[in-house]
């Protein structure tokens, strides 16, 4: 498994906190487990253009869980991808958060955000709700 440096190093440029946001989640980190919880909640935040309150604020109200480690948060590729989702449904579609919670309770998230096939089939979530 490659790590975070590694990856950084293969494009022969170390990224500047300005360019952290430009980081493509489906190019830049292929073949890194999409569930291994490598960022701080500083560099998630950097990634997705938000202030840490904002990942603090859809941890309390039980739209993302980060793992914790020594009482710190860290986020997975996974937890990135989904709350890229969440900020498109509060800022683009104009759900609030407590819709969003409203709507997780009786729809499973791809069929809300539509996500291709091939994102289904690596999402742990999609994996739990297919009939088996």
């Amino acid at each position: 498994m490659r790590t975070i440096k590694e990856t950084i190093k293969d494009t022969k440029k170390v990224p500047q906190r300005e360019d952290i946001s430009k980081i493509s989640i489906d190019h830049d980190f292929q073949g890194i487990d999409p569930e291994q919880p490598l960022f701080s909640i500083g560099t998630a935040a950097a990634i997705l253009e938000v202030h840490p309150r904002t990942l603090r604020i859809y941890e309390e109200e039980g739209l993302i869980r980060p793992f914790r480690k020594a009482g710190r948060r860290y986020y997975s590729l996974n937890d990135i991808q989904w709350t890229k989702c969440l900020r498109y449904m509060i800022h683009d579609q104009g759900i609030s958060i407590a819709g969003i919670k409203r709507l997780l309770e009786f729809t499973p998230c791809w069929n809300i955000v539509e996500c291709p096939m091939e994102k289904r089939k690596k999402c742990s979530a999609y994996g739990c709700g297919m009939p088996h």
